[in-house]
This record gives structure tokens, sequence and C-alpha cells, in this order.
């Protein structure tokens, strides 16, 4: 059964969904849109890519638990992830998508869902597309960031002749938060716990993907506090372009294996 929740796991309305129930889509429930979805993906010619992201644009609630799975697009009720809602969607689908098609377009670091830029906030909301940038910069940026600092520092440690270890993690995050991983990981926990927020670990010991992103996104808005706009623009820069590399490097991987494919391909029916 899908209930849906907010933060204190009271039922929560469309209005509580960080999208406002009068943009482009009318507020209806998450099973009238799931029914929506599979009608549309049964059309020809449909691009599964955009009635996915229709769908999303649709959705009426941040937060919700699903077969005891607690879900949260919302991060700090402001920074949406849409890509955990697309998963949560899929779930719901039958083999309406090629699972190898959903897991490129899922995973790719290609912004916008592929589509062009005017097209995704067109597509989502207005509402929706201002709390994916906060997601963006606040979490895949923000990422993106921390492994480009660690790459650099990995660079020096090597080149004055010393392996990369573990203290690389940890000098990344000293560098650019002012204190080491376990510290700022203990201060994150304390600071949901004085908000009445759930511990995001759980009893296996282990953070979900959606706590780490939680993290991220408290990270993020613990540098924009500690840091002058100049170094933060930098900052943005220099994550913005390891992004670009990593959409560069996915995108050579993927012509490595239609090349595959295709060679693979002559070469069965060659030999037909």
């Amino acid at each position: 059964m899908n209930e849906p929740t907010n933060a204190a796991g009271a039922a929560e309305s469309p209005a509580d969904a960080g999208d406002d129930a009068s943009g482009p889509h009318p507020a209806v429930s998450a099973d009238q849109v799931l029914d929506w979805l599979e009608g549309e993906l049964r059309l020809p010619s449909i691009d599964w890519r955009t009635a996915v992201l229709e769908a999303i644009g649709r959705w009426p609630v941040a937060t919700e638990t699903v077969d005891g799975e607690r879900f949260d697009y919302l991060l700090s009720g402001e920074a949406f992830d849409w890509k955990l809602l697309a998963q949560r969607i899929r779930s719901r689908l039958q083999n309406s998508i090629p699972d190898d098609e959903w897991e490129s377009w899922i995973s790719s670091p290609v912004p916008f869902g592929g589509l062009d830029e005017p097209e995704f906030p067109r597509i989502l909301g207005v509402d929706k597309h201002r709390a994916h940038l906060s997601y963006f910069y606040g979490v895949t940026v923000e990422q993106a960031l921390l492994t480009a600092v660690g790459e650099e520092i990995a660079k020096r440690r090597v080149a004055g002749g010393r392996a990369p270890d573990q203290e690389t993690r940890e000098d990344a995050y000293l560098r650019l938060y002012g204190s080491s991983f376990t510290v700022l990981w203990y201060d994150f926990v304390a600071s949901r716990e004085a908000e009445g927020l759930e511990n995001p670990v759980d009893h296996g010991g282990e953070a979900s993907l959606n706590a780490v992103d939680d993290f991220t996104y408290w990270l993020f808005k613990k540098r924009m506090g500690r840091a002058d706009p100049a170094r933060v623009a930098s900052d943005t820069r220099k994550g913005l372009a390891q992004l670009e590399r990593m959409r560069q490097a996915d995108g050579r991987r993927m012509r490595m294996r239609r090349l595959s494919g295709i060679d693979s391909g002559g070469s069965d029916h060659g030999g037909a």
C-alpha cells in the first residue's frame, strides 16, 4: 500500500509536496499518475523518457512510504531528486521500458534527462524545476567537486612520492568543509536529530543513498555559509568541469558499447 507522508509521518496533501497544486498539472493521487503513465506507455511511438518526466511533473507528494520503504524526493524541503522518484515509478511499471535503456538513461550524468534545457521545466513545472536546480548544484555538482578536489590531492601525493590513501578523502573534506568526514557526519546526524528527523543510518549501520544525498546537500549549504563568493564561484566551476569530464567519459563508454555491439553483430552475421 502506498502511503504519502510528510517528514513527521502524517498524511501529506499535494500543497505540502514542494510543488504548487495550481501548476501545469492537476493535483491527483500517485496511483492515478501511475495508471496514466502505464496507459501512455502502451501508445505506439511514445517517447517513454518524456512520458516518465511528465509523470514526475504530475506527482503530488514529496515524501511517501511504499511497501515499508521511505522515499524523500525533496531534500531539506528544497532539493528535488527527480531520479529517485523516477526509480520509484519504474518499480511499478511492468516491463514497459527495456532495462538497458532505462539504466543508461537514469545513470547518465547528462543534465535535464537528456532534454533541451527549456523543455525540462515545461514538463516538470516551475517549482519542481527550481527544486531540481537546488539538487543539481547542491548534490550532483557538490559530489563532482569533492571528486575533483580528491583527485587534485591524490595527484599531489603521487608527485611527492606518496601513494593515495584514506587520508586523501579526509584532506578533501578538510579543504572544502573545514573538518574531517567523521566529524561532519556526526554533526549532520545531530542536526537531523535536533530537527526531529529520523536517523539516516539503518539498523545494519548502513546509510541509505537518500541519506548520503541529504548529507551532501547539508555539506553544500555548510560550504556556502563559510566561503567567500569568489571561492564559491571558483569551486562551482570546478565541480561543473568535473561533471563535464564525467559526461564525456560516459559518452565515450556508450559509443564503445554501440561499436562493440555493431562489431559483434557483424561477426555473427558473417559467420551465419
